[in-house]
C-alpha cells in the first residue's frame, strides 16, 4: 500500500483571465509562486519518496517548491507530458463564455478542434498510473501505506480524471459519491491506495468530495464526471480510502499584494526552469 497526495498547482497567469487554459504554458502569478511557496513550507516535515509532475511551468513549478523543501537525500522528481491538463486545442487562451466566447459543449466525447475530449483526458491518466504507480504498488504490495509517499502534481481536470481512473478500479460494487467540484490552488488531496487484497479492515466508502474556495474556471473544471467504472476488468483491483480532500490550510497567511503586483506573473526564473531542474519520464 502506499499515500498518495494529489496537488493542484499554483495560480497561473492564465487562471486569472476567463480564457481556456490547458497546454498554454502561461507561468505562475506572483501570488500563485506565494501560494506554492507556502505549500513547499507545509511540506518540508512530510517525508515524501517520489514526486511527479506535469511538465507545464505552472506545475513543475509548484512541484519544486515540495521537492526543495524536502530533507537531504531528497527524493527523485520525474516531469511529464502524461500529467498535463486537458488541451483545449483551438480555443487554447482564446475567451470562454455564451456571448462571443469559445464554449464546451457538455458530454465526455466533446473537443474543441486540434484538442481533446475527457475521454482522452482519461486514456493519458490510465498511462500515468501504468507508468508511475503500478510499480510503487506492486513493490510495496503487503506494506503499510506509511512505507511509501507519492506526490502527484498537476491540474484541475487532470486530477479528477486521475482520481476517478483510480476509484474506478474499485471492486465492491459499492455506490461511490463523486462530488468533485473542482481544486483550489496548491490545494491537496490525499488517500491510502492499494491492492484489494491489502485492506485489513472494511474499508470506508471512497466518496469524494471538494468545495474549492473561490470560483472555479470552466478550464479547471470537468464538463462531466469521470466513468467510475473500468472497462478493463483484467486490471487488478484496487482500494482506496480518501483521507482528506482539497486542503489549504497552508494558505492561511497567503494575502495577495495590493496593486494588481499578484496578477502578474513572474518569469525571471519560471523561463528558465526546465534548465535548473532535470527531471526523467515523458
Amino acid at each position: 500500500m502506499i499515500t498518495l497526495t494529489i496537488v493542484r498547482h499554483g495560480e497561473s497567469t492564465d487562471n486569472l483571465k476567463a480564457v481556456w487554459a490547458g497546454w498554454a504554458d502561461a507561468p505562475l502569478s506572483v501570488h500563485g509562486m506565494n501560494q506554492a511557496k507556502a505549500l513547499g513550507e507545509s511540506f518540508k516535515t512530510t517525508k515524501i519518496h517520489h514526486i511527479f509532475a506535469s511538465d507545464l511551468l505552472r506545475a513543475n513549478w509548484t512541484a519544486q517548491q515540495i521537492h526543495r523543501n524536502q530533507p537531504e537525500p531528497k527524493c527523485q522528481m520525474i516531469t511529464s507530458e502524461l500529467l498535463r491538463e486537458q488541451h483545449f486545442g483551438d480555443a487554447e487562451r482564446k475567451p470562454f463564455g455564451e456571448k462571443g466566447g469559445w464554449q464546451r459543449k457538455p458530454g465526455r466525447s466533446f473537443k474543441f478542434e486540434n484538442g481533446e475530449s475527457l475521454n482522452d483526458v482519461r486514456d493519458r491518466a490510465n498511462e500515468a498510473i501504468r507508468r508511475f504507480i503500478e510499480p510503487i504498488l506492486s513493490e510495496c504490495h503487503g506494506q503499510p501505506p506509511t512505507s511509501r509517499h507519492v506526490v502527484v502534481v498537476a491540474h484541475g481536470i487532470f486530477n479528477a480524471e486521475f482520481l476517478g481512473a483510480l476509484l474506478a478500479r474499485r471492486r465492491d460494487h459499492k455506490p461511490l459519491e463523486w462530488g468533485y467540484k473542482g481544486m483550489t490552488n496548491t490545494g491537496w488531496t490525499r488517500a491510502e491506495l492499494g491492492y484489494i487484497d491489502e485492506f485489513s479492515r472494511t474499508p470506508t466508502p471512497a466518496n469524494i468530495t471538494t468545495n474549492p474556495s473561490g470560483p472555479i474556471s470552466p478550464s479547471s473544471s470537468p464538463a462531466s464526471p469521470p466513468p467510475l467504472e473500468e472497462d478493463d476488468e483484467l486490471l487488478p483491483g484496487l482500494t482506496m480510502r480518501i483521507l482528506c480532500t482539497d486542503v489549504t490550510k497552508h494558505l492561511e497567511g497567503v494575502h495577495r499584494q495590493k496593486g494588481g503586483i499578484g496578477s502578474t506573473g513572474y518569469d525571471k526564473k519560471q523561463g528558465d526552469i526546465r534548465k535548473f531542474f532535470g527531471g526523467g519520464g515523458a
